[in-house]
């Protein structure tokens, strides 16, 4: 069934409730009001009964049923128990109340097949006389019936007819949804997921549209990025496994008797073994990054952290000169993930020593800029053109290659510096390339934050991890 059939029965089923309870209400509400209106007409008859006894003593009809209209009137001299002339019989509590003993009342009771509803009183100032006014019940209860049948005929005609006009409203406010829907459909039939959606308006139905078309949008983007990430991941992965083939070749076919020659290609395959290996690692970083995966979270001194990273750097490269210069005295303290942080730096810094000529000085600078701690790695190689500040830190990107040379290193995974951007992302700051006449300056600026307590502040001065 579908949400319009559903929604038209929905609002059908509610409007035919509410109107059965309304006519539960009105159709004995105004039967007893008709009953009122009845008993008030007999009583004001019977008020006149001076009156029209003259009359009737002067048409010698006293003790006769005489007809006013509908209702009819009947005085008794000298009420007696039993049977009366052309009417319902006289009781022992009519001759009670004829005698002033008992008070007016009414009754209904039937006569010659047809039901009456009786007023009986005490004629005024007059004991033992009888006055009897009478009405036939079925004016009222006619009148009732009416609207009887007219309740149970305009209640479900009122709720088909709100079941048509909210079959016809909802195919209108429902007609964006369709379109939706078709969207949604031809994208699951042809995985485009560039696909337009079209939601004019500001309702919710076209904000959901609009929250449907950027996250399309953004599965797209993310699909275009596993594919591209694919395809480099299988383009770096093909060279070290070819090498690995070619040397297992050479080993199988007994090309390298030479147990030196056979050492070295063992070497080589070891090597580029691990280079595989670090390369499915920092794939499977960036994979774990991209997904959103919480980080471990808790103060970090960035000037403690930077004074890790550069031992290691001087460890690793004992000609290079590497110096941490802090802008200031105070406190330079994030919240985040330890060890990933520790990697920036030593991303950094690895980038440094790959793309600088051997003995090449470098420079880690600590700072504060408002509400964000600042680190900046500064070194004195050949430096960066303009026209690729905006790609160092694209996957696989590896810039000129005559940097690369004159570091005289084997070239890199073209991940480090895209894995900085992204644990720079994952702590909420950024990562990018500052303008400079000499060298290359890259920047990651991370939100600031301060430690509250003495055991914080301990806690940021822990040993941090080490290795570049």
């Amino acid at each position: 069934m579908s949400l319009r059939a559903r929604i038209a029965i929905a609002v059908g089923a509610v409007v035919f409730v509410a109107l059965a309870v309304v006519a539960a209400v009105v159709y004995p509400a105004v039967g007893a009001n008709l009953r009122g209106q009845d008993d008030a007409s007999l009583v004001q008859v019977a008020g006149n009964a001076q009156t029209i006894a003259a009359k009737l003593k002067q048409a010698h009809t006293v003790g006769q049923l005489v007809p006013f209209g509908s209702t009819q009137l009947q005085i008794l001299p000298d009420a007696t128990v039993g049977p009366t002339n052309a009417f319902v019989d006289v009781t022992g509590h009519d001759v009670q109340v004829a005698s002033g003993k008992a008070k007016p009342y009414f009754q209904d009771e039937a006569y010659g097949k047809i039901v009456y509803r009786i007023y009986t009183m005490q004629f005024p100032d007059q004991p033992g006389v009888l006055v009897r006014v009478a009405r036939p019940t079925s004016d009222a209860t006619s009148t009732q019936t009416s609207l009887g049948w007219l309740l149970v005929a305009l209640v479900p005609a009122a709720a088909i007819g709100a079941a048509v006009l909210a079959r016809l409203a909802a195919g209108r406010v429902l007609r964006p949804v369709g379109r939706l829907t078709e969207t949604v459909e031809r994208i699951r039939a042809t995985g485009d997921l560039s696909a337009p959606i079209e939601t004019p308006g500001q309702d919710e139905i076209s904000r959901l549209g609009q929250a449907f078309a950027a996250m399309t949008a953004a599965l797209d983007e993310s699909a275009g990025a596993q594919r591209r990430l694919v395809a480099d991941a299988s383009h770096e992965l093909r060279t070290p496994l070819t090498s690995i083939t070619g040397y297992a070749q050479l080993v199988r076919h007994g090309a390298l008797a030479d147990p030196d020659d056979l050492a070295d290609a063992m070497r080589r395959v070891e090597d580029e073994a691990k280079r595989m290996a670090a390369l499915v690692d920092e794939l499977l970083l960036l994979a774990r990054l991209d997904q959103g995966r919480p980080l471990e979270s808790s103060p970090v001194d960035l000037v403690a952290l930077a004074e890790a990273a550069v031992g290691d750097a001087r460890a690793a490269d004992c000609a290079r000169t590497v110096r941490l210069v802090v802008a200031d005295d105070g406190e330079h303290l994030v919240r985040g993930d330890r060890s990933r942080l520790h990697q920036v730096l030593a991303n950094l810094l690895g980038n440094v020593r790959a793309h600088t000529p051997p003995g090449t000085a470098a420079e880690v600078r600590i700072s504060r800029d408002g509400e964000h701690e600042v680190i900046d790695v500064v070194d004195e190689g050949p430096g960066i053109s303009a026209e690729q500040r905006d790609k160092v830190f694209e996957r696989f990107f590896r810039g000129d290659a005559s940097r690369t040379r004159t570091a005289g290193l084997a070239d890199g995974s073209g991940l480090g510096l895209s894995i900085v951007a992204a644990i720079a992302a994952a702590h909420g700051g950024h990562a990018g390339v500052q303008p400079s006449e000499h060298g290359a300056w890259l920047r990651v600026t991370l939100p600031a934050t301060v430690a509250k307590t003495v055991a914080d502040r301990a806690l940021t001065r822990q040993e941090v991890p080490s290795g570049l």
